[in-house]
């Protein structure tokens, strides 16, 4: 019989393991831990020795946890949830060491949410330290399952894609999509049909579009958006940030959907555009964290600091929806309708 005394079973396996459970792929978890394939495999071939017995199999290429591989990713969660209040509290109590908190979010979210938040706590005198990774959503869940990050700040529509069941999603608060197009087209308030309303220089212009790419579902969204909005538009360029596709349409190359905050800092448009509303459904922002952080010092005060932030924010101010886009965008039935983010 096996001891689980043995030396040879640390923590590092224990996050290891974890890791590859919630990736669902020795591929996928090498590259969150930031560890070569092999080594991953070889940590987890030690760990089925010591415990004698096999966590994890594969069935027709997909990978499945035995019934003690469930076992032990029920009792990982509690393992590594002790171990990080154990830690955080114990730099709080040593002098002169301050708690670290590692937060990966899209520039925008950073420059509206986070920075705000952080001056906030800085006036309690916590002591705590903010590193900020810019990511995109796809890889701020991947680096959140690979412990590589304590919080992830990101769009709401990431949360439809699918969730470990680690990972709770915390509603911080939502903002407008907006067009955004170039000052230098006739003002749209009254267009019915821009395509034969405006010059054809200008309808050219209108119909060229700025799209980014995060990997995921939105990106379909958005082209779906498009489609209806200007069933005439190109995408004339691909971008993986909003502060990229913003001075397309500030040099009056083209246009594109934007959020809100996007736009601005605090209050303050960025970027030369002219904005109107369009009726589709708001973009939620929220704060993912692993389930047992949820206890750890300093992260609920911070989650509630960025809710403070987002919802004392100002709004843009962008003309009405042209007639156009009431129109051409009411066919897709969600007219005004917010979208609800599947909170696990």
């Amino acid at each position: 019989m096996h001891s689980f005394g043995t030396p040879d079973l640390t923590l590092r396996q224990i996050q290891i393991f974890w890791t590859v459970a919630h990736a669902g792929s020795m591929t996928k978890a090498a590259k969150q831990l930031d560890m070569r394939q092999p080594s991953v495999s070889q940590q987890l071939s030690k760990m089925e020795r010591v415990l004698g017995g096999k966590l994890i199999r594969f069935v027709n290429a997909e990978m499945r946890l035995t019934p003690a591989g469930e076992y032990l990713l029920a009792e990982a969660a509690q393992i590594l949830g002790a171990f990080d209040r154990t830690k955080a509290g114990l730099l709080q109590i040593f002098e002169g060491r301050r708690g670290r908190l590692v937060v990966g979010a899209l520039p925008s979210l950073a420059r509206n949410l986070l920075m705000p938040s952080f001056q906030r706590l800085l006036a309690s005198d916590s002591g705590q330290f903010l590193d900020i990774v810019e990511t995109t959503p796809r890889e701020a869940i991947e680096q959140l399952n690979g412990r590589l990050i304590d919080i992830a700040l990101i769009s709401g529509y990431a949360a439809v894609t699918k969730l470990s069941p680690g990972l709770q999603p915390i509603f911080i608060g939502e903002d407008a999509q907006l067009l955004a197009v170039p000052k230098t087209l006739p003002d749209l308030s009254d267009a019915v049909s821009p395509e034969t309303e405006l010059a054809a220089s200008d309808a050219a212009i209108l119909n060229r579009t700025i799209r980014y790419a995060f990997g995921s579902e939105h990106s379909n969204r958005l082209d779906m958006w498009y489609d209806h909005l200007l069933p005439d538009s190109v995408m004339a360029a691909r971008c993986r940030s909003y502060e990229i596709a913003l001075p397309f349409v500030e040099m009056g190359i083209g246009t594109a959907l934007i959020p809100d905050l996007a736009l601005q800092q605090q209050g303050r448009q960025l970027f030369e555009a002219a904005l109107y509303e369009i009726p589709v459904p708001r973009r939620q922002t929220i704060a993912l964290i692993p389930h047992q952080y949820g206890r750890l010092p300093g992260i609920q005060t911070f989650i509630d600091l960025l809710k403070e932030v987002f919802a004392a924010t100002p709004r843009l101010n962008a003309r009405s929806a042209p007639p156009f886009a009431v129109s051409r965008l009411a066919s897709l039935g969600h007219l005004d309708s917010p979208v609800t983010a599947q909170l696990v």
